[in-house]
């Protein structure tokens, strides 16, 4: 039960015989637990979604707690736990143990549509095509397909559309590349960065939405 302790988790018991067996609490929440060895940790299809009312303050507290324990925020692999996704309809991360059962954690969200959609009609369909692919599906994959198909990269610069619609463009892009190379591509995020820097002085919700979005996909790990 190391593993839960270090989320903040309380192990409430645990039993041997007849059969493994353990309860661990975090506040209101109670997780029982059954061992068996005919399911391989990699081969657990076991998850459940979790609500809750602070889905910031819960990762942040997992994500820290795996980082003391391991040394590092582990995002492959198992155990893992993923950055908080913007779905549309819930905010949201995974983790999953060291015996391969899977939790998705997660709140509504206030504003669902936000991130989501753009006012650009050119663009706003295959835009929510990219969005859902991206963080519904989570297939990263299908979704830089989609990315090179609707926005080719030799037309980046001849997008016609708001700036924070643009905002929203080059985060969901910098995301797919994020999520399929690893690794930040420097055009898209030369892009963002630009527009958050003229944007870095307005009393805007919107724009404290977009740049609180990118400090989070850019946060180190």
């Amino acid at each position: 039960m190391s593993f839960y302790e270090s989320l903040g988790f309380n192990t409430v018991q645990t039993y041997t015989r007849p059969n493994p067996y353990a309860v661990v609490r975090y506040g209101s929440l109670e997780l029982h637990f059954y061992g068996t060895k005919r399911i391989l940790p990699n081969e657990n299809p076991q998850m459940c979604y979790i609500e809750v009312d602070d889905v910031d303050g819960v990762y942040e507290q997992f994500a820290s707690g795996l980082k003391r324990r391991l040394g590092k925020i582990p995002r492959s692999g198992i155990p893992r736990i993923s950055k908080i996704k913007q779905l549309a309809e819930d905010r949201r991360f995974m983790v999953t143990d060291v015996g391969g059962n899977t939790f998705y954690i997660g709140m509504r969200n206030a504003d669902p549509a936000f991130f989501r959609t753009i006012e650009s009609a050119a663009y706003a369909q295959n835009f929510e095509t990219l969005y859902d692919l991206l963080y519904s599906k989570e297939d990263y994959h299908a979704a830089f397909k989609m990315w090179e198909k609707f926005f080719p990269a030799a037309d980046l610069d001849s997008i016609e559309a708001g700036d924070l619609d643009l905002a929203k463009i080059w985060l969901v892009a910098l995301d797919i590349h994020l999520q399929r190379d690893q690794a930040v591509n420097p055009s898209l995020n030369e892009k963002l960065q630009t527009l958050l820097d003229v944007y870095s002085a307005a009393d805007s919700p919107d724009w404290d939405k977009i740049s609180h979005q990118y400090r989070e996909m850019m946060d180190g790990e």
